[in-house]
């Protein structure tokens, strides 16, 4: 399984235990790798960013440009979650700010 992929899967059971349903995108076609949906009405589209390494790369401009109008038509909320081997870290597409599931 390529590393991509692991990290999409650690990011998909980190939200489930935080409550969220989590549907995982085929094969990283969309603008999202997944989405999840908590009670109340709460949407995150999920971009994943992995890095073995070092921090993570950005999302590309045109990532970005993708991300934040798909959440725009859907009233959900544009995530990069950063992955490394340590963590997971949340932050908001539009604004860089840090986000908690």
């Amino acid at each position: 399984m390529k590393k991509g992929m692991k990290a999409e899967d650690r990011v998909a059971a980190s939200l489930r235990r935080s409550g969220a349903e989590v549907e995982k995108s085929p094969g990283s076609r969309t603008s999202a790798d997944m989405v999840a949906n908590w009670d109340g009405g709460k949407e995150w589209l999920v971009q994943v960013k992995y890095s073995g390494t070092r921090a993570p790369a950005p999302l590309s401009s045109d990532e970005r440009r993708a991300l934040l109008a798909r959440a725009n038509r859907n009233d959900a909320t544009p995530v990069v979650a950063k992955v490394t081997p340590e963590k997971i870290e949340y932050e908001s597409a539009r604004d860089e700010r840090k986000l908690k599931p």
